[in-house]
């Protein structure tokens, strides 16, 4: 749906965010006035502030929230796709482990992809490439499953 609709998921990744961090910030709003930890109501109250305003943020800014997230976003492919490629290495000796590296690989270059666009076709990007990695990310996993051996106890 991401890679179909790629504006319309980008906005509702902010929005829903946004709301996200509303409902979080009121949560912990809340426990620093009804908590029963004296300790750190100060600490909590200054949490719940600070998401509530930027979950408003993210509401009322949905172009600028979007370059924002799109940036996160980018930084969290790239930062996964070298964690992945490592892993996938570990893995050399089990059965599937290439998917593990070409899950690694993609998610490498799909951050790479983001940075060199970034920010003006964020709006675009950000639900098209959440679309490419949740398949790449599928796939991946799927196949490691299948091409596992079956444990026998």
């Amino acid at each position: 749906m991401a890679m179909g609709s790629p504006y319309v998921f980008s906005i509702l990744i902010a929005q829903w965010l946004g709301i996200a961090a509303l409902f979080i910030g009121g949560i912990s709003l809340a426990m620093a006035i009804f908590g029963k930890h004296k300790g750190h109501r100060l600490a909590e109250g200054l949490s719940g502030v600070i998401r509530i305003i930027a979950g408003i943020i993210l509401l009322r800014c949905i172009g600028s929230s979007v370059a924002i997230i799109t940036l996160i976003l980018a930084c969290y492919l790239a930062a996964e796709g070298v964690v992945a490629i490592f892993g996938a290495l570990k893995l050399r000796g089990n059965a599937g482990w290439v998917w593990t590296l070409i899950n690694g690989l993609a998610s490498l270059v799909l951050g790479f992809m983001v940075f060199s666009r970034w920010p003006g076709n964020s709006v675009a990007i950000l639900g098209l490439l959440f679309g490419f990695h949740a398949l790449f990310s599928g796939i991946s996993n799927l196949m490691l499953g299948l091409s596992s051996r079956r444990v026998t106890g």
